[in-house]
């Protein structure tokens, strides 16, 4: 019995599944667009949603990388990146998305990006 033919059926089937069309996102996706104030404790800030690059959360296994847009909220110190997340987090709720509270930021020119964190 000539076992390549077979061999082969399963190489192929397997290959055809590592290239098979990305799940579809479940439920509705956030948008975004023009920068939106957001007004926390009191004081104003500018929030932007982007298209980005995938981000990282820490979970306890260590850091994964998470999908979904980029939050950037401005203006900030370097040293304020806990309220610069609560900001993240409603601009995101505002878009119809889902802010995971996990994704890093990183501090940039008065602003924190928060790459990944808003799906």
């Amino acid at each position: 019995m000539n076992m390549h033919p077979l061999i082969s059926m399963g190489v192929v089937a397997g290959l055809s599944a590592c290239v098979a069309a990305p799940a579809t996102p479940r439920g509705p996706q956030p948008t975004y667009g023009p920068s939106q104030t957001v007004e926390y404790r009191g004081v104003a800030f500018q929030s932007k949603l982007l298209a980005g690059q995938p981000g990282r959360a820490l979970t306890p296994a260590g850091a994964v990388p998470v999908d979904g847009l980029r939050v950037v909220v401005a203006p900030f110190a370097d040293d304020q990146g806990r309220m610069a997340k609560d900001v993240a987090r409603i601009a995101c709720d505002r878009a119809g998305g889902r802010f995971n509270t996990s994704a890093l930021g990183t501090y940039v020119n008065g602003a924190w990006v928060f790459e990944g964190g808003c799906a």
